[in-house]
């Protein structure tokens, strides 16, 4: 459960052992969210406090065990990457201020389920390198299967309404730590928010090679606004059909 890297027993992407995994996951989501259907809103708090707690303390049991097992210098103390501030956006959806509440309330659902559902697509992290039972492999999994259901429950629950105007609190939060990965990227040759390397898709791997130095900008860009707007755009359609049935207007 704690060994090291080893492409020959790893789970790999798309494998059968994933796929496995992968339906076993969306299961878990979907069973949590139909017996938390008619969660309070005291309820989604404790599933906010209870996520954060989860993510931060298997975080640091992750840096012991890259410590431990690959040497100091393996270790990512500030984790910094899109799917990473699911950590910390729970943390501020639970605070008292209103712009850090929505700000995180906003990450939660409209960068979240996207962020999850784009690793399950292309789980690059740790399924290449380890087996599914592999702690490194079930934290990931269980991690994005959180983000999925959180991001679902805080706006079905009434915990959260989207918001288009909270786009400008999403937009500047993540351009600050954009601002920061970029910085550390530099200063210590890190790919923090995957945008100084190309990730293993072609696409990424073409637009880094047309012009790296306008590669970060782009790249962070897409991740700002492409899962803010998917997300707005499916939640206002639901929105739609939902307001025709009960013939009412729909103000998003």
């Amino acid at each position: 459960m704690f060994s090291y890297r080893n492409k020959a027993t790893a789970c790999g992407m798309w494998s059968v052992t994933y796929i496995i995994a992968l339906a076993v996951t969306i299961a878990c989501v979907a069973l949590a969210l139909y017996f938390s259907k008619n969660i309070s809103r005291r309820g989604v708090k404790r599933v906010l406090i209870g996520s954060s707690i989860f993510t931060i303390s298997t975080e640091i049991i992750k840096m012991i065990f890259v410590g431990v097992t690959y040497g100091i210098d393996e270790v990512e103390f500030i984790p910094l990457y899109f799917c990473s501030l699911f950590m910390y956006s729970t943390v501020l959806a639970v605070l008292k201020n209103d712009t850090l509440r929505n700000t995180g309330l906003a990450f939660l659902f409209f960068g979240g389920i996207i962020g999850a559902s784009a690793f399950f697509a292309y789980p690059s992290a740790c399924i290449p390198n380890y087996p599914i039972y592999h702690f490194m492999c079930l934290r990931t999994m269980i991690f994005h299967g959180l983000m999925i259901y959180v991001g679902i429950t805080v706006v079905r629950s009434g915990y959260y309404k989207p918001d288009i105007r909270h786009f400008k609190n999403y937009a500047v939060a993540l351009s600050a730590v954009g601002i920061g990965a970029y910085i550390h990227n530099k200063l210590l040759g890190t790919n923090l928010m995957y945008i100084s390397k190309p990730l293993g898709l072609e696409i990424s791997k073409w637009a880094y090679e047309l012009s790296p130095e306008i590669y970060p900008l782009i790249f962070m860009i897409l991740q700002i606004a492409v899962p803010f707007f998917v997300s707005y755009g499916i939640f206002s359609l639901i929105m739609i059909i939902e307001c025709r049935k009960a013939e009412k207007p729909f103000r998003g």
